[in-house]
């Protein structure tokens, strides 16, 4: 085959030709210069003070367990949609086609503040009674100090006073 029989066709059958009324001005993100490394990508600028928002890992695991109805297993998150994302100023192009705001392969959930907090005091009182015991034992010393059981050798924790110490 002859060089001259060649023509040159695009791959898609046709070429590219922007709108009239683009032009150059076709580059429209809004670029942030982070040379540092310092933006946080989960950052709300405008959030609603009823409720308050986390991130979810975005597997169906995970998303089954944080958006049941068993608040203290983890659950209680609701994903926010389209609607209430505007409201907290993200821009329609960041939110994606089924309606949810994702970062990475996270998605944005809220939970009302009031049960939220409520939550929140329930793992607080939760942590606090393992605690309680321990200092309740500290103080008191093991009512096994008899050596009694389970082994002679085993006295468990003491007093200050019961080691005889001043």
């Amino acid at each position: 085959m002859k060089k001259g029989n060649l023509k040159e066709v695009p791959a898609s059958g046709n070429q590219f030709s922007p709108p009239e009324d683009q032009g150059k001005d076709e580059y429209n993100i809004e670029v942030i210069r982070d040379y540092d490394g310092k933006i946080d990508p989960f950052y709300l600028d405008k959030k609603d003070p009823e409720y308050h928002y986390r991130f979810l890992r975005n597997d169906f695991k995970n998303l089954s367990k944080k958006t049941g109805n068993v608040l203290f297993q983890g659950a209680g998150w609701q994903l926010v949609q389209s609607v209430h994302l505007k409201k907290l100023g993200i821009a329609d192009r960041f939110i994606a086609p089924d309606g949810l705001y994702r970062v990475g392969d996270t998605v944005l959930a809220r939970m009302p503040k009031k049960l939220f907090e409520e939550k929140q005091a329930h793992k607080v009182k939760e942590a606090n009674s393992v605690m309680d015991a321990v200092k309740r034992r500290v103080e008191t010393g093991d009512p096994n100090v008899d050596g009694t059981r389970p082994h002679p050798t085993m006295r468990g924790l003491e007093t200050g006073k019961q080691l005889g110490m001043k």
